[in-house]
């Protein structure tokens, strides 16, 4: 998309207001949902969703000046097992050349070790686990490489929202993206004008622009030097022949607009559902409060002071001469709360939304009473979710790779570091699956009985994440603990240190 002066900003079309409809679910804030629901936008380019979305519980909140409303926020526990099905243990980053089954450079080991130490320091897969949470939210995310001597001695992958981007793309990979950021002010403009910071990213520069525009408007190009943020970035940086950001998409393809390169959001054709499990849950709620026992007196019976206190025992005046036999009773009322049906509807309309969003009930603890599972079974029985977290694996696996491969080469070119590295990184996403001790213990067991399986292959299966070196030194123990090469282990070796075993003995043998 072409960014010129007083464009309407940000670009109005379907994916963008499905990414801030997306975002008020994600936010978990029930003001926020009645807001983005009441308003009115002025657009035609919603057509029908405009008219549906009228009807929809959160829309009539603020119109109907509801005293009630509750919400439960299922949106963000999708996202955040989303998350966890991804990345709840740390990927393992490999350099291939340092994970050979012959001894590997030790320049290559050096590189791998150098590269889990940046990792490490920059908090990597800290910020992707945060990253993954957001684009199952929002449809994708963004992350860009930036580099600060005075902050870092690694350069910082930052990570930036789906709806603060506006990408390029040719044959489905991205080119150019700008990100845009608004400022904070202070004084009388706060209100009149939005200063709005672009950073436009493609091969070989980094560019940064400042517009001085409405809520609505980009407005017109302004120095740098004009804002107090601003005054120290520096308009043209050139960088090395690269994109220094990479776009994750959440999943494809994105059902609003099948030709686009941006994901969808794990929210995508389940608004209508959440929004009706809060319409439910309210329900629930005002039934309770209607519920609550109350006393019908006369109105003689009462306080003088005549205020009304929703949750004071007796508060109902009864009209009634306090002389006659019906003046002087006391009537209770208590009406019945229907739990086990609004109980129902809920968790009938929290397995279709949780279902439709890619994931098995079980992975968000629905039908797991009395369940004990081993891995396999829990693999099983969670087969959808695992399913769900394996097509967006086959997303984030290249995506991880190119961004350690941009951190790399943001160190060398532009901080002086010494990682030179000309072999393949590979990034390997674990499993997900916690394997049971026990379990893994009887199958290797089983493989070394049977003579199937070398010591090395039982250390791989028992320690999948480690490196070639770390599975060496390992086995070299065991072999050491197991006689191989220990005469205080082996027999015959304990025969020949003692000399009772000679050179005749070997040649009659």
């Amino acid at each position: 998309m072409k960014i010129y002066e007083n464009m309407p900003f940000p670009p109005i079309n379907l994916i963008n207001f499905k990414m801030r409809e997306h975002s008020a679910w994600y936010s978990g804030d029930p003001s926020i949902l009645a807001n983005f629901y009441s308003m009115n936008p002025n657009n035609t380019l919603l057509g029908n969703d405009l008219l549906l979305r009228n009807t929809m519980f959160w829309s009539r909140q603020i119109k109907n000046k509801s005293d009630l409303s509750i919400h439960v926020p299922i949106a963000g526990d999708i996202a955040e097992t989303s998350a966890n099905f991804l990345f709840s243990e740390a990927p393992s980053i490999k350099v291939s050349q340092a994970n050979t089954e012959e001894s590997a450079s030790q320049s290559y080991i050096k590189a791998q070790d150098d590269i889990i130490k940046m990792a490490d320091k920059i908090n990597l897969f800290r910020k992707i686990n945060e990253a993954a949470e957001t684009s199952a939210g929002m449809g994708g995310v963004y992350v860009k490489i930036a580099w600060d001597e005075e902050l870092s001695e690694y350069p910082i992958p930052v990570i930036v929202q789906a709806d603060k981007a506006i990408p390029e793309f040719r044959f489905g990979i991205m080119t150019k993206v700008t990100f845009w950021t608004e400022l904070e002010m202070d004084g009388k403009d706060k209100d009149k004008c939005v200063y709005r910071l672009l950073e436009t990213y493609e091969k070989g520069s980094i560019v940064t622009e400042l517009y001085k525009g409405t809520s609505d408007r980009l407005g017109t190009k302004e120095n740098l030097k004009a804002y107090p943020e601003t005054q120290d970035i520096e308009e043209l940086v050139e960088t090395p022949d690269a994109l220094f950001a990479v776009y994750i998409p959440n999943v494809l393809p994105n059902r609003i607009l099948r030709s686009s390169c941006l994901g969808r959001s794990d929210y995508a054709g389940i608004e209508g559902l959440m929004d009706s499990l809060d319409e439910t849950f309210t329900a629930w709620m005002k039934d309770i409060s209607i519920a609550k026992g109350k006393i019908l007196v006369p109105e003689c019976y009462l306080n003088k002071v005549d205020e009304f206190n929703n949750d004071q025992t007796v508060f109902i005046k009864l009209d009634v001469d306090p002389i006659s036999e019906s003046g002087k009773l006391i009537t209770a009322t208590q009406f019945d709360i229907r739990a086990d049906k609004f109980e129902k509807t809920s968790l009938n309309l929290l397995e279709r939304i949780i279902t439709s969003a890619g994931y098995s009930p079980q992975s968000f603890g629905l039908n797991i009473e009395g369940r004990a599972e081993s891995g396999t079974a829990l693999e099983l029985r969670e087969r959808k979710s695992f399913a769900t977290k394996n097509k967006k694996s086959q997303y984030w696996q290249p995506a991880l790779v190119r961004i350690i491969e941009l951190l790399i080469l943001a160190y060398s070119e532009e901080l002086g570091g010494d990682i030179e590295l000309d072999s393949e990184i590979s990034v390997a996403i674990s499993d997900g699956i916690t394997n049971n001790l026990n379990e893994v213990a009887t199958s290797v067991k089983m493989l070394s009985d049977a003579m199937s399986a070398s010591t090395e292959t039982r250390v791989k299966l028992i320690h999948p994440e480690w490196t070639n070196k770390q599975i060496q030194a390992e086995v070299k123990k065991i072999n050491n603990e197991n006689s191989v090469g220990n005469p205080d282990n082996n027999p015959d070796l304990i025969q020949i240190e003692k000399g009772k075993v000679n050179k005749e003995d070997d040649l009659e043998e």
